[in-house]
């Protein structure tokens, strides 16, 4: 059964300042992480909007509510900006 308050809401609105368009801005890539079997993928943001029908708009936090990993089907993931540490893979 999904817990449908996996993940917190934040009391701020700082979270909606962080978009698909914001990221494509810094020069990175998205990195899309399943905390359940650790399964990661880093697509570019503008490409993954476009894959997907998303607004550029879209804060990464809504999305990371609707991700399902591709590999075990847990909705136990997260969408953040890919840190400098992944950009050699």
């Amino acid at each position: 059964m999904v817990d449908p308050e996996w993940h917190q809401f934040p009391k701020d609105d700082a979270w909606r300042k962080v978009h698909l368009a914001h990221v494509e801005t810094l020069g990175v890539h998205l990195w899309l992480r399943c905390n359940a079997c650790g399964h990661s993928l880093t697509p570019e943001p503008k490409a993954f909007a476009a894959e997907h029908g998303l607004e550029m708009t879209l804060p990464l936090l809504s999305i990371a509510r609707r991700l399902r990993c591709s590999r075990c089907g847990e909705r136990k993931a997260h969408c953040w900006p890919e840190p400098y540490s992944l950009k050699g893979r």
